[in-house]
Order: structure tokens, then sequence, then C-alpha cells
């Protein structure tokens, strides 16, 4: 498995590229994009920090989850591949990656997952001692060993069980969003797979199932935690044709702690294809310099007509900060005078 492990990872090891200009022909084709384009910015309450546009070998692609550690990444595909790699920055805008390598991904009896049925990772969250991958098809959460977001890429995984009811699992919903709360909880949301649902079953481990409200045709299909315990949602809309959408929304941290749903909040930003967007899965948010930045991925479905774009954005609101504990005392000194 380390042979093979080397091999797949020798297509795509040490990739240095800047603005369109590759390394080497075999390692990734990237197209910074210097606008966001179409209004969705001006807006919003988000400002763009850069993104790029990557191609490369014809195993790249499917990427549905990503998680960031500073300037380095860990991203998942819904076929069987793990991808690392850090972003390059200059003066915040995202420019360019590097170190980009890919590994396969193991299933549970230890085999490389070669096929979309077997793999179909949609979400990436990090726990305590490793990273849990979401398999819609499948409704499982496989947990990998994992220094941060160095995983064991050699270990076989193991199964961790959710309560989830039979009513749930008949109507197909697979696991599309994780995030992981300061407190180690998991909350996995499933996206509806009815056009009719208003409602997105989704689950925390431990606690108690909530739905999450559905706007219209919009789907969820990543999530992350903020400083304080907000939410932010990054949910696709799909229309057919060029009638794509993405939008960010933001869970308060009341309605993460103790709602039953349906839960909601206010949208940060939403963009269609007039914006250099395309079918937008994974969100990640990380602090720096006292900004929340939220860095985005795109799912390609290896497919000719559509792009991996890697996005990065500054939330305009204030830095978060975590709720105080309630003071009982002064209510019963109004209640005793």
């Amino acid at each position: 498995m380390r042979a093979a492990r080397a091999a797949v990872a020798a297509l795509l090891a040490s990739a240095a590229v800047v603005g369109g200009a590759a390394a080497d022909p075999a390692t990734l084709r990237v197209r910074q994009i210097v606008d966001f384009g179409g209004d969705a910015e001006a807006n919003g309450r988000m400002t763009f920090l850069g993104g790029v546009v990557l191609s490369g070998p014809r195993a790249f692609g499917g990427w549905s989850g990503m998680l960031m550690d500073g300037n380095r990444f860990l991203a998942v595909s819904d076929t069987g591949t793990w991808m690392t790699g850090e972003v390059l920055l200059e003066e915040g805008q995202l420019v360019g990656v590097k170190d980009i390598a890919m590994y396969p991904r193991l299933d549970l009896h230890g085999r490389a997952i070669t096929t979309k049925l077997g793999g179909d990772a949609e979400a990436l969250t990090l726990v305590d001692g490793g990273v849990l991958v979401g398999v819609e098809s499948s409704q499982q959460l496989l947990f990998y060993p994992a220094n941060g977001i160095d995983v064991d890429f050699d270990a076989v995984p193991e199964r961790l069980e959710l309560d989830v009811p039979e009513i749930v699992k008949l109507r197909h919903y697979g696991f599309e969003s994780l995030a992981t709360r300061a407190d180690g909880t998991v909350i996995a949301i499933t996206e509806g797979r009815d056009a009719k649902t208003r409602e997105l079953p989704a689950f925390r481990r431990p606690g108690a199932p909530f739905t999450i409200k559905r706007d219209r045709d919009w789907s969820v299909t990543g999530a992350d935690m903020l400083p304080g315990g907000d939410m932010v949602l990054m949910e696709r809309r799909y229309g057919g044709g060029l009638d794509v959408g993405m939008r960010v929304r933001r869970i308060g941290s009341d309605a993460v702690d103790s709602g039953d749903g349906p839960v909601d909040g206010p949208v940060l930003i939403e963009a269609d294809f007039a914006s250099e967007i395309d079918n937008m899965e994974a969100i990640t948010a990380t602090v720096e310099d006292g900004q929340v930045i939220l860095t985005m991925l795109s799912d390609d479905n290896h497919a000719f007509l559509q792009r991996t774009l890697l996005l990065r954005f500054a939330l305009r609101d204030p830095l978060p900060r975590p709720r105080p504990e309630r003071d009982p005392a002064p209510e019963r000194r109004a209640k005793s005078g």
C-alpha cells in the first residue's frame, strides 16, 4: 500500500504554481482569479481575497471536503482520494498553491477506494485524534487517525455510529456536511433528495437531532464552526445549464446550542454564474490577524465543463466572541425586591 500511495503522490508532489505558470507539465495547472465578478461581494458581508482555478491529471477533481491549518490544507474527493498542499498568499490574497500531493483513501477493509460508489466522501471535519469523513451514499462516519490535518494515510479507518432514525435512512438522506464544535460535538447535516423538502435533518454526536431550514431550491453542501460557536453553511443551487448559485449562511450559536429546528440565519453572500463560482461544496473557517477567513472549494465532478475552484474570503463582521455565562443573581434580586 505504501508503494501505491507513493505512486499516486508522485503525480503531483512538490507542485509550485503561481498565477497560471506551472513548474512542471505533470503538476497542477493554475489560473489566478483576481476579480470575483458579479455584484455578490458588494451586496454581501464578505470581502474577496483571491482565488485560483486548479486542473491536473485524470485523478484530480471531485473535491468535496476541506480543512485548513495555517496555510496548509487537506481535502478529500468523492472518488477515493486525499489531497494535501499549501496555499500561496501575497498580501493576504490567494495567488497559488504548492507542495501538492495525492493519496488513495482506504475503506473499512484497508483497500484503496477507486470508484465514486465506494468513495462518495462529501464532508470532512477535525476531531480529537483524527479526522472524520462523511460518506453520503452509505451514511457512514469514518474516523482516520491524524495529528491535526496530517492523516495516517496507511491506517484502516474506524466506523463511528450515529443514531439516525429509520425514516431518514428510508428517504436516502446522505451526510453532506460535517462540523465540530469547540466541546467536541460533531454536527452532521444531510442533503434532501426531494426538492419539496423544507427542513434538512441534522444530527449531533453526542446530542439530540435537529433540523435546518431549507430555502427554496438551496441545498447545504458544507459547514464549519466560527469562534464563539456560530456555524457557517455553504449552500448550492442548481437549476440546469448555467443556472448555478452559491451562498453562505450563518447560524447563531444559540440555535446550534439548543434549537430543535428548523434553525435559520442570515445570508452572508449570494452569487450566481456571473461570479467566479462552480459546484461549491466545501467551506472551512480560520482566524488570521483578528479576521475570520473562509476558504471554499468546488467539486468539478470530473466533468469537462466544470472547474475546481479554491476561493478565499474575509468576513466583514467583527470577530465573533463566545456568549458570556448568564449570571442569575440580578434576576433573583429583582424578584426579591
